[in-house]
């Protein structure tokens, strides 16, 4: 018998699990005096994550209307008091509040998933009754993870519209990517100053440009791409020396993309989540049989309106 060495065992492996082995095409074989073809064994589908990771952007549904109007009425600056005579004399004179212009999201319109589960034909193809009912349950959920991934990628795109506008109303700042302590020090730096001035009372910082005064948010979440935090992670929080220092007081969100969007470069935004929203207009599903075809379809019909404020608070941070 050949004597086992590490450098043996590997070679030996090599041709042993062969790599045409796994994850190819089928090809029949008929190992047996029989000449039956060898049966499969066991039948697996791995799955992942098909979902929304964005539910905080579902707005309340519109069963009625699908447009949304938004209105904004200005402050008023106060005014030198007179006297009794003077100031009594405008007493009838109306001075009705200043107002911004109004505002419309539109429905994006309607969209459908369809899907279709034959009778008497995947029944075939599995080796147990067991198998065949997850098969049937699985063509069903492929509908909703359908729909479920839809709804994350209108929400992305949403925010990249969002950032879009901000941007060509001056509402962004020139902050290099995160890529190491400095860089990654900089940015929150300048996130900590934003988060602390949109909690008051500003000018500007909306989609509505630097003249509008606009109220402090009671709330604030930083979207930022994918990428970004493990540098700010193992670059900048563990090199500090007091981590809550340097902690940013907003709730972040990671997402892999904004969609397709004009500003690119851009790689986090931070948004008063009032002002981002998708409102369900219908949803629905619908299933018919087709008796002579022995199928049954099943149709998700939606329509989405895609809210995004002028008047609410948003910062984009784009390097320069």
């Amino acid at each position: 018998m050949a004597k086992m060495t590490i450098s043996g065992l590997q070679s030996a492996m090599a041709s042993y699990v062969a790599a045409a082995k796994q994850a190819g095409s089928w090809s029949a074989s008929t190992g047996n005096f029989v000449g039956l073809l060898d049966k499969i064994g066991k039948q697996v589908t791995i799955d992942g994550g098909f979902y929304d990771k964005l539910p905080e952007l579902d707005g309340d549904e519109l069963p009625l209307g699908k447009t949304i109007e938004e209105w904004f009425i200005d402050l008023t600056l106060p005014t030198a008091y007179s006297d009794v005579t003077t100031d009594g004399a405008d007493d009838i004179v109306p001075a009705l509040p200043t107002v911004e212009s109004v505002a419309y999201s539109y429905t994006l319109g309607r969209q459908k998933v369809k899907t279709t589960v034959p009778f008497d034909n995947f029944e075939r193809a599995m080796i147990n009754a067991q198998e065949s009912a997850n098969l049937g349950a699985k063509i069903l959920e492929r509908l909703n993870n359908s729909y479920e991934l839809t709804k994350y990628a209108i929400k992305k795109q949403l925010i990249g519209n969002a950032i879009d506008k901000a941007v060509t109303a001056g509402s962004y700042a020139n902050v290099a990517l995160p890529v190491d302590t400095s860089t990654g020090e900089a940015l929150i730096k300048q996130l900590k100053k934003d988060i602390e001035a949109a909690q008051f009372a500003h000018m500007g910082n909306c989609l509505a440009g630097s003249n509008c005064l606009i109220g402090g948010s009671p709330e604030l979440v930083l979207y930022m791409k994918k990428g970004v935090m493990p540098e700010l992670e193992v670059d900048t929080f563990a090199g500090a020396f007091n981590r809550e220092d340097l902690a940013v007081p907003c709730k972040i969100k990671v997402v892999d993309d904004f969609g397709t969007i004009t500003n690119s470069g851009a790689y986090a935004v931070l948004v008063d989540p009032r002002g981002i929203k998708t409102h369900n207009g219908y949803n629905a599903l619908r299933s018919k049989e087709n008796a002579d075809g022995d199928f049954i379809n099943f149709v998700r019909h939606f329509e989405v309106t895609g809210f995004i404020s002028k008047y609410a608070y948003i910062k984009v941070y784009k390097p320069a």
